[in-house]
């Protein structure tokens, strides 16, 4: 599959740059050794990051380079896997896209682009590796060693996000285990707000992040070791974290609504309302900790004239009660594709370059607080960056930074897509009222459909 791909990636690459000698059109066409240019236009398609984020990024590479247009568009998560795919192999992709480790994806869309080493090596120099964060560069490799995509950031997850002015509100405490954890439930429940909220619907692979957590806190190795077919999912430690998943909904800590929508927009849209005391989403949330970041969240998701709450980072609880608590687990969020098609790959590679490898870049990337910086060395400026309340955030999210640092676990770079989709299927059949399966069958049905990876082994 992986051949064939790379085949046809090749025939449209060369139909694009017969089409575009024919014309006499731009220099550099689909050549992947073109130089990086000074002038030119970049259309840049991605999930991530939100559009006032990456117009921020646009306008700064835009001081250095202001003959370089570049456009920016944004898709919700699926709607992305399901547009890039066509729109590569038609040759009508665009010429930067994001690309991510998970699920496979760097071997999915990695054979339409161009292996972007040679222009690390040619900007950091021979020891560039290791100039970039811990792993990212391993991670953004397709099977054939190809650099199919150069990190902006990277990401942790495996937490909470918590909305400290409701807990004011509704006297709880931020839950620590299990029974703290439905305590909190009642008291947030009973002054008309939502305890837990998360989208489990449709497609959407954001709720294995969930089981992810679960998982290390029944067993910290098994996540790892049933995704890469050392442990199965039907073992004594994947029922027992289904088990749990299905007792937070029946003592009201998962939202009856799981079902009924996707984390983005339904949980995301529920949390930055303030009609929900807690949310799960890993570190490109703390981004909406900054002022002017979260009124615009607030109003993207129906609030008018908002007023900003204090949202806070918390360790997902230690619901098996085993003391193992839930470690985070990390990975590069994303990086920067150059489709091999694309007429535009010197202004491109510039774009890149800036975005990935430059320090003026990457300052830009580590004020946003959406991802941890690619580039070694950079931390946020914090004299650029107004917060919600900066006495409480900023140490709490100084902490993150640094508790997300060392996560020693893959998010979903171990895991194939098909796994992924299993899991997701399985909470889902855990949360719907009308299944009539166990625990026990559910979770051998997972097993039975998932596909273990060697991925990192």
């Amino acid at each position: 599959m992986l051949k064939s791909k790379l085949m046809a990636a090749a025939g449209i690459a060369a139909a694009a740059t017969l089409l575009l000698a024919a014309c006499g059109s731009t220099e550099g066409a689909g050549d992947a050794d073109a130089a990086p240019a000074d002038s030119g236009e970049v259309v840049w398609w991605g999930w991530t990051p939100d559009t006032p984020v990456a117009e921020r990024y646009i306008a700064a590479f835009n001081e250095e380079y202001p003959d370089i247009k570049v456009t920016y568009k944004n898709y919700e998560n699926v709607d992305f896997r399901t547009t890039i795919t066509p729109a590569l192999d038609s040759g009508e992709g665009p010429d930067v896209y994001d690309l991510s480790p998970a699920g496979g994806s760097p071997d999915l869309w990695g054979p339409y682009a161009i292996d972007l080493a040679p222009l690390a090596e040619e900007t950091l120099g021979g020891d560039w590796e290791s100039k970039i964060g811990d792993g990212y560069i391993e991670q953004l490799r397709d099977s054939e060693g190809r650099l199919v995509s150069l990190p902006l950031g990277g990401m942790s997850a495996g937490f909470l996000w918590y909305n400290q002015d409701i807990f004011d509100q509704a006297g709880a405490e931020i839950p620590t285990d299990y029974d703290s954890w439905v305590d909190a439930c009642a008291k947030i429940t009973a002054i008309g707000k939502t305890c837990f909220t998360m989208g489990a619907g449709g497609e959407d692979t954001f709720p294995t992040e969930m089981y992810h957590a679960i998982a290390n806190s029944v067993d910290p190795d098994f996540f790892i070791e049933a995704a890469t077919g050392q442990a199965n999912w039907d073992d004594e430690a994947g029922i027992e974290t289904l088990q749990i998943i299905k007792n937070m909904k029946d003592d009201g800590i998962i939202s009856a609504n799981a079902l009924d929508g996707t984390q983005y927009p339904l949980a995301n849209e529920e949390f930055m309302k303030g009609d929900a005391a807690m949310v799960q989403m890993g570190f490109w949330y703390t981004q909406y900790s900054g002022a002017e970041s979260c009124k615009t969240a607030m109003e993207a998701a129906g609030v008018t004239d908002p007023t900003c709450f204090v949202q806070l980072p918390a360790a997902f609880p230690d619901v098996a009660g085993k003391g193992n608590g839930s470690a985070y687990f990390g990975e590069a969020d994303y990086g920067l594709a150059i489709n091999a098609d694309s007429p535009n790959i010197g202004a491109a590679k510039t774009f890149v370059q800036w975005m990935t490898m430059s320090e003026t870049g990457q300052q830009n990337v580590a004020n946003a607080l959406d991802l941890l910086p690619a580039l070694q060395g950079v931390t946020p400026d914090w004299d650029d960056i107004t917060l919600v309340n900066t006495d409480v955030q900023r140490p709490a999210i100084e902490a993150l930074i640094a508790d997300s640092a060392s996560s020693g676990q893959s998010r979903q770079w171990q895991t194939s897509e098909t796994t992924l989709d299993t899991i997701v299927l399985a909470i889902q059949q855990i949360l719907d009222p009308t299944i009539n399966k166990s625990v026990e069958e559910i979770a051998a049905e997972q097993q039975a459909a998932a596909e273990p990876t060697d991925i990192g082994l």
